[in-house]
C-alpha cells in the first residue's frame, strides 16, 4: 500500500503540514461539537410528530454528508499531485562517452547520402553523432552522460573535453573540420590531412577517460562519478603517423591494451561505402593514406571487449549508433515521475462540483429549519 502510494502521488511539504493541522484538529472539533447547544422548541407532547410519514428527503438526507465527504476526498487526492510515468533514470552515475572522430582528408569524400544530397563522409558523422548526443533523428540521446570528444589526422587533438554541457559539445563538433577546409570549402592543401595518427588518437582519449574518473575519486569540483567509460572510434583509413618524430606513435593495439587495462570499452566504426573512390595519388602536400585496415579495428574492439561496426551509408551509420546507445543504457537507476495535470485538475473539478452539488440541495429541498 504504502508503494502505491508512493508511486502515484507526491504531495508537498505545504500539503503535509496542512494534513497534520487538520487531524489534530479533529479531536477539537469534536469536542467542540459535543458541548455547544443547538437552539430547540418546546413541545408538550412529540406524539403527533411520530405519526407523520417520513418523506424521501428524510429518508436520503444522509446525501448531504456523503457528497461533502467525496467532495473532500476528491480534493485531497488533487492536492496529492497525482504522478505519472515511472520510467528508469540515473542521475548519480552516468556513462563517461569520448568520440575519436577522423578528420584526415579521405573524410572529404562525398560518397554519404543525407537528406536526399551526397554529402562528406566528415558531415554524415557530424549530423549522426549530433543526433546521437542530442536525442534527434530517432535517437534518445544521451542526457546526464559526460560526453567528450577527440579528432586526429596527422596529430590527436582533444576539441572537447568530457562535460554534460551538451550543447557547447554540439558548437564545437560543428566547427570541427579537416585540415585545409573551412565551413565545408577546401582553401587549401594542408599536409596534416594526409596522415592519420590513430594510435595516438587511442592513446590520447584514454587518458581523457582516465582523468575524468581519478577527478571524480579525488573528489575534484565539478567532477562527475561514472559507471563505466566508452570510447567510440571512428575512420576511414588505417594508421598512418608522420613520420621523423623525436619518438615513435603508440601502435593502435598497443594503445588499445592500455584502455582495456583501465576498463576502457572502444567500439570501432569503419566510415567505408561499399563503393569507395580511388585513393588520392600521392602529392607533395598530400601523402598518400594508408588503406582501410578492416582487421586492426577489429581486433582494438575485441581488445577492449567492445564491438566493430562498417558503416556504408548514413542510415546504416544511424543504426550503429543506435545499437551503441542501447548496449551502453544505464540498466539501473531511480524511478522517475511526472505530475499528472489532468488527473489533478479532473479530481479539482469533481471535488468542486461535489460541494455546489451540496450547497445547492442543503439551501433547496434538503433546508432544515432551524
Amino acid at each position: 500500500m504504502i508503494d502505491w502510494f508512493r508511486d502515484n502521488f507526491a504531495p508537498g511539504p505545504v500539503f503535509l503540514a496542512l494534513a497534520c493541522a487538520f487531524i489534530a484538529l479533529i479531536p477539537v472539533m469534536w469536542v467542540r461539537a459535543r458541548l455547544r447547544r443547538h437552539p430547540t422548541v418546546r413541545f408538550s407532547s412529540a406524539e403527533p410528530f411520530l405519526r407523520v410519514r417520513r418523506s424521501w428527503a428524510t429518508r436520503t438526507y444522509w446525501l448531504l454528508p456523503a457528497l461533502r465527504t467525496l467532495a473532500i476526498i476528491a480534493l485531497i487526492l488533487a492536492l496529492l499531485r497525482p504522478q505519472s510515468g515511472g520510467e528508469y533514470r540515473d542521475t548519480s552515475e552516468g556513462i563517461a562517452i569520448q568520440m575519436v572522430l577522423d578528420v584526415s582528408g579521405s573524410m572529404a569524400e562525398q560518397d554519404f547520402v543525407l537528406n536526399g544530397r551526397r554529402v562528406r563522409r566528415l558531415g554524415a558523422v557530424k549530423d549522426v553523432f549530433e543526433d546521437f548526443v542530442l536525442g534527434e533523428g530517432g535517437l534518445a540521446g544521451r542526457d546526464g552522460d559526460l560526453i567528450g570528444m577527440t579528432k586526429f589526422a596527422m596529430y590527436a587533438d582533444t576539441v572537447c573535453p568530457l562535460t554534460l554541457d551538451h550543447g557547447s559539445l554540439r558548437d564545437l563538433l560543428v566547427e570541427t573540420e579537416i585540415p585545409g577546409w573551412v565551413k565545408g570549402r577546401q582553401v587549401s592543401q594542408h599536409p596534416e590531412a594526409g596522415y592519420t595518427a590513430l594510435g595516438d588518437a587511442i592513446a590520447l582519449a584514454t587518458d581523457d577517460l582516465r582523468r575524468a574518473g581519478e577527478q571524480a575519486i579525488q573528489g575534484v569540483p565539478g567532477a562527475e562519478a561514472v559507471k563505466s567509460r566508452v570510447m567510440i572510434l571512428l575512420t576511414d583509413g588505417a594508421n598512418n603517423p608522420a613520420p621523423l618524430r623525436a619518438s615513435p606513435p603508440p601502435e593502435p593495439l598497443e594503445a588499445a591494451g592500455v584502455a582495456a587495462t583501465l576498463g576502457i570499452r572502444i567500439y570501432t566504426i569503419g566510415a567505408i561505402p561499399n563503393a569507395s573512390p580511388e585513393p588520392q595519388a600521392f602529392t607533395l602536400f598530400m601523402p598518400r593514406r594508408a588503406e582501410f585496415d578492416e582487421g586492426t579495428l577489429q581486433r582494438i574492439a575485441e581488445a577492449t571487449g567492445g564491438k566493430y561496426f562498417r558503416a556504408t551509408s548514413t542510415d546504416s551509420l544511424a543504426g550503429i549508433y543506435a545499437e551503441i546507445d542501447r548496449l551502453e543504457r544505464r540498466r539501473t537507476g531511480e524511478r522517475a515521475f511526472h505530475d499528472n495535470i489532468r488527473a489533478a485538475t479532473a479530481a479539482m473539478l469533481v471535488g468542486l462540483g461535489l460541494l455546489m452539488t451540496e450547497l445547492l440541495l442543503a439551501g433547496t429541498r434538503y433546508r432544515r429549519i432551524p
